[in-house]
Parts: C-alpha cells; structure tokens; sequence
C-alpha cells in the first residue's frame, strides 16, 4: 500500500517551496564571493529576512570579460 511521498523527496518539495518563497522577498545581505574566471561567472551568496542563506552563480556581471573588462571584486 502507497502510504506518501518518499522522505527525500518531501525534503526537495520543501526547499522548492522555500525557494518560490524568496523569490517574493529581498535579500537582506548579498556578497559577492569568489569570480571563476574560466567560466566567467561569480558566486554570490545572499541572506534573506527569515536568516536563511542561499547561494548562485551568475556570469551577468557588468564589467566581466563579456562587456569589455574584468571584475574587480
């Protein structure tokens, strides 16, 4: 008899859950950390009001090799 979902995957629902909701939010804090420059890409860590933190990488960057210079951060 099915009785629910898998344990993990109601934990991967939840942070999907939890993800949707930031999107609604502002972070309160952003750094950004470390610039890989074989890819071109910055990682950026965020802390929201809830004091949760998440992280991306991101290869927008204004200033990087793709608009003509180098990110200096």
């Amino acid at each position: 008899m099915w009785s629910g979902f898998d344990p993990q995957m109601r934990r991967e629902l939840q942070n999907v859950r939890q993800m949707v909701g930031l999107t609604h939010q502002a972070p309160t804090r952003e750094w950004p950390l470390f610039f890989e420059a074989e890819h071109d890409a910055l990682l950026i860590v965020r802390e929201w009001p809830d004091g949760s933190v998440t992280a991306y990488l991101t290869s927008d960057i204004p200033g990087s090799s793709q608009h003509g210079g180098k990110y200096s951060g």
